[in-house]
């Protein structure tokens, strides 16, 4: 007997055993984030959702899209101008390292090891799945790094390679389409530079106001609600006018900072209480769409796909750091934080459904980046974990400790 949906329900489960499980995952020395995503799997079709019926797409949208404005706000936050200028070279060179890094090792692991799929070309599925594969979810590791309040050079890098990679990535697969659909070039790139471009100024613009709201607001707890407000007019306007949300909302959070100088700890301390809410539910979410069909259809892509994309992120990564004279432990470890693939990955994938030229492989291409989006969502948080302690930037935690 199935019961009759309710999305207030729904959240309210998703909170509730999510945090219980987030609980006893910190217990065991494993990051929340983990958990978080393990419980959502619970409650898709194949488990709880066939009680429930988890049917969340029309109105988890714009919670998810929420989530994540709100997340790269804290990343765009998380970096200051000072960072960036001494280690502005070193983020650079690993982004395009660890973004081309995988883009090769996909389309080559698929040329040579993926079977063909029906009538679409081996070659376009390489293109597409390369391009895809460039970009990083920061959501995961931000988690982490919050969690367990590192600090040192692999967490400042991180936060300003991350930032770099969703602009890469979209560059990327404007290529891949425009060399697919024969169009121009130049034309594509052209239209994605415009977009990034928009993004980047009005989050600096709407970071100039917010610094500038934010000096009259005398009580604490009023700068919440003006910094929601900020980054959800932010959200929407990208929206409107189709330009990247996380990249506004990173902007709109590095330049807030950067206006209110000494002051935007005293911003940025307002919101720290809502950070474990927010990664909570958007995890929780993102497992809800766990289907075991997709792993077993699409196997032998989703294996390739999955092993390449983190070799290639793992050299590349290592590549351009040490081409940059990167420290050691940056060198070293830094790939391993780059494992996460969600949100602006699965954007791209959607994209290729409002194209009738792509309608035969879009099906695939979305199944196979859901599927691996739930796997790397799982282990990206372990292994972020593995690097921040071997650049002994975080304790060891041992089974059975945690963080007070």
């Amino acid at each position: 007997m199935q019961i009759e949906q309710s999305n207030i329900l729904l959240i309210g489960l998703l909170l509730l055993v999510g945090l219980f499980s987030g609980q006893v995952a910190s217990k065991m020395g494993i990051p929340r984030v983990a958990a978080y995503v393990l419980t959502g799997t619970l409650f898709s079709p194949e488990f709880l959702g066939r009680f429930i019926t988890v049917t969340s797409d029309d109105w988890s949208l714009p919670l998810t899209h929420s989530a994540l404005a709100i997340i790269a706000f804290i990343i765009g936050g998380s970096i200051t101008a000072a960072q960036l200028q001494r280690m502005g070279k070193s983020i650079i060179g690993i982004a395009l390292g660890e973004s081309m890094g995988a883009a090769i090792a996909v389309f080559c692991g698929l040329l040579l090891l993926a079977p063909s799929v029906g009538s679409i070309p081996l070659l376009s599925i390489a293109l597409i799945f390369s391009a895809i594969s460039t970009t990083t979810a920061p959501a995961g590791t931000i988690a982490v790094l919050h969690q367990y309040r590192a600090k040192g050079q692999l967490s400042t890098t991180l936060l300003g390679v991350v930032a770099l990679d969703d602009a890469l990535g979209i560059i990327f697969f404007a290529v891949v389409m425009a060399f697919l659909t024969g169009g121009s070039v130049e034309h594509n790139i052209e239209i994605a530079l415009t977009e990034i471009s928009l993004a980047i100024i009005a989050g600096i613009i709407a970071g100039f106001f917010l610094a500038k709201l934010a000096a009259y607001a005398h009580k604490t707890n009023m700068l919440l609600p003006l910094i929601l407000g900020s980054i959800f007019v932010i959200s929407g306007l990208a929206e409107m006018f189709h330009f990247s949300v996380l990249l506004s909302a990173m902007a709109l959070g590095f330049a807030s900072r950067f206006f209110l100088f000494s002051a935007g700890d005293k911003l940025f301390g307002s919101i720290d209480f809502l950070e474990e809410t927010v990664f909570l539910l958007f995890f929780t979410l993102a497992g809800t769409h766990f289907h075991s069909a997709v792993f077993l259809q699409h196997i032998d892509l989703i294996l390739v796909y999955f092993f390449a994309r983190i070799l290639g992120k793992l050299m590349g990564s290592a590549f351009g750091a040490k081409i940059t004279k990167a420290p050691i432990e940056v060198t070293r470890w830094l790939g391993f934080a780059l494992i996460p693939q969600a949100g602006v990955a699965v954007g791209l994938a959607l994209t290729l459904s409002h194209q009738a030229e792509f309608k035969e492989i879009s099906l695939l291409v979305i199944n196979v980046i859901l599927a691996t989006t739930i796997v790397y969502e799982f282990i990206g948080p372990l292994t972020a974990r593995f690097a921040l302690q071997r650049a002994g930037e975080i304790p060891v935690v041992k089974l059975g400790e945690h963080k007070k």
